[in-house]
């Protein structure tokens, strides 16, 4: 009976089953499998396919049916009909996208009949060349066939028109990643030390950027003449700045491309290399070679001249280029919305509740920020900081900015290593250039001091002043615009919260043996929550037309607080867990969520 229920075994019934149904379907016989492994069984049949007969080797997965078979044709078939779009040059036809398409177990069947029916598919309308324009929708994969070894990065924006950018030979931790392409230098340097790479001042270089503004066809251009003539059919502004950038360049000249399809640009590059051609004189049939231009002194460069008359069939180099831009790395791995992108951010104390927000505020999208925190991370603290153990003994601030930065790559973050009040005892006006300050301090008299400064309008920007109760029965924040005249002291009455959740929330802090060992305790699983409900919360504040002063309350699992007989304010005694309340503070009027009391 357990045989019956191995998952071996399982996979061999469903094998079986694929083998008859396709030798009993498709005449198809048994062959010897390239990968035993991965496919136990290989298949060779015949399909009769437009005035061609071509034959199909059909992989069956060691898994199927929870994966669809993989289907290829044999060398003398591949001949006849390469290239076609969807047919690789290992043979393989690429049939299903394994993010739209699933394969259903429960019918392996079914599996076998729909993967017939799109390799026929494919095969009938590449041959009938019906389906050229699908070529660009895999421009990538066919790019990286023909492509040689290794892959460069590239942060350079797309234009309208050819453009001087850098390329920064580098060494990276993920190997075969030869270099970057940046507009600055500068961008590109920040960035490879912000992951740890290494690179050479000596060998950075000037090369070029080109926008192909009409899509590449296939087969790619593959020698210098091929290149001229794309050139020319995408009509560039400036095209002699291309000639002037091989007139100056030794070869190899490497040139980066994009082309933009439907919004989104794919990126390439083609290396045009040393001039080199042999050729056979009529006289006694002896061969020559050539190196330079004819009628020019050697090493003499015209790139017009090279590409044109005397190299046509210099064969090119293909590279393939990954786009690491952050805005394009935020709309392949996120919603594609880039509002936050350009929005600058100061957050005070870079502790659990800080540093979890500073995190929430990257994933975002903010790119550039400022920390503000004068402590060490210790051992204490990284149950709940997004920081570790080997962070330990260094400053909050740069400990977050060493971690995030190798994240996020293209982030600027800035570090002051001072309390808050120091900082702007220096630079009173030094956190205007910001659009958001988060205080994260807990510290209610020196929150209290920069609303002051608020109020004076040395202070410019909107201030979020957030913080947690013990246990995390609740988590608050209070945006104050600049342009109000709203004083935070009103909301307290004797050191007290007018919002506060839990009664006597300070008796609930804990202790250790020593001096200033004092903390409140919470779990880390509740603050992800809160901070992750928190950047909602400001979000909404940035998408709001009207400024607003909202006092945002964040209630946690009260269920919890009332089973451990942590008493409630009355306010909240009625309150449902995990619920949100807004509080504008111009009317006091209440905003509160459905089941909410």
């Amino acid at each position: 009976m357990e045989d019956l229920h191995r998952l071996t075994n399982i996979y061999e019934k469903y094998r079986e089953v694929a083998i008859n149904y396709l030798q009993t379907n498709y005449g198809a016989v048994l062959i010897e499998s390239e990968n035993k492994v991965k496919y136990p069984a290989s298949l060779l049949l015949k399909l009769q396919v437009q005035n061609l007969v071509v034959s199909l080797i059909i992989n069956i997965p060691f898994n199927f049916p929870d994966v669809f078979p993989q289907v290829k044709l044999d060398k003398l078939s591949f001949e006849k009909v390469f290239p076609i779009p969807h047919l690789d040059i290992f043979k393989t036809l690429c049939l299903f996208d394994d993010v739209v398409a699933s394969p259903n177990p429960r019918n392996p069947i079914g599996l076998l009949e729909i993967t017939m029916e799109k390799s026929l598919e494919i095969l009938s309308k590449g041959i009938a060349k019906q389906n050229g324009n699908e070529y660009i929708e895999e421009f990538n994969s066919y790019w990286l066939q023909e492509s040689e070894v290794g892959l460069f990065l590239s942060l350079v924006e797309p234009s309208e028109e050819i453009k001087t950018i850098f390329l920064i030979p580098c060494d990276l931790k993920r190997p075969n990643r030869r270099g970057i392409f940046s507009d600055k230098a500068s961008e590109a340097i920040k960035w490879i030390q912000n992951i740890g790479g290494r690179y050479d001042e000596e060998e950075i270089t000037e090369t070029l950027y080109v926008p192909i503004k009409k899509p590449m066809s296939f087969p790619f251009p593959k020698n210098n003449k091929e290149i001229y003539h794309l050139l020319k059919e995408n009509e560039l502004p400036n095209l002699n700045e291309y000639f002037n950038y091989l007139n100056k360049k030794n070869r190899p000249s490497k040139v980066l491309f994009s082309i933009e399809i439907d919004g989104i640009n794919t990126w390439g590059i083609w290396e045009h290399t040393e001039p080199f051609k042999r050729s056979t004189l009529l006289y006694k049939g002896r061969k020559r070679t050539q190196r330079n231009l004819k009628g020019f002194r050697k090493k003499t460069r015209n790139g017009r001249l090279e590409l044109i008359r005397d190299f046509p069939e210099q064969e090119i180099n293909k590279y393939f280029v990954e786009d690491v831009r952050a805005s394009r790395l935020k709309i392949r791995g996120g919603d594609g919305d880039l509002k936050n992108h350009e929005r600058k951010v100061v957050v005070i104390g870079c502790g659990a509740v800080g540093s979890q927000l500073i995190q929430g505020l990257f994933d975002i999208g903010v790119q550039h920020m400022l920390l503000i925190d004068y402590d060490t991370l210790s051992f204490e603290n990284i149950n709940r900081h997004i920081c570790g153990a080997s962070d330990v003994g260094t400053k909050k601030t740069e400990a977050i900015k060493n971690k995030l930065r190798r994240h996020y790559p293209t982030s600027q973050i800035h570090v002051c290593n001072e309390d808050i009040t120091t900082f702007l005892t220096l630079y009173p006006e030094g956190l205007n250039s910001y659009d958001l300050i988060i205080s994260a301090i807990s510290n209610a008299p020196i929150e209290q001091r920069m609303n002051e400064l608020q109020l004076k309008g040395v202070i410019t920007p909107p201030v979020l002043n957030i913080w947690v109760e013990p246990y995390l029965a609740a988590g608050h924040a209070i945006w104050i615009e600049s342009t109000s005249e709203i004083n935070i002291s009103s909301l307290f009455d004797k050191g007290k919260f007018k919002y506060q959740v839990l009664k006597n929330g300070n008796q609930y802090t804990k202790y250790e043996l020593g001096c200033s060992t004092s903390y409140v305790p919470y779990g880390a699983l509740e603050l992800k929550k809160f901070t992750t409900d928190t950047l909602l919360f400001i979000c909404q504040q940035w998408e709001k037309d009207r400024k607003e002063n909202i006092v945002f309350t964040w209630l946690g699992n009260l269920t919890k607080q009332r089973k451990n007989k942590r008493y409630l304010e009355p306010r909240w005694v009625g309150a449902s867990d995990f619920s949100i309340r807004h509080n504008y503070l111009e009317t006091f009027k209440e905003s509160v969520e459905n089941n909410d009391i």
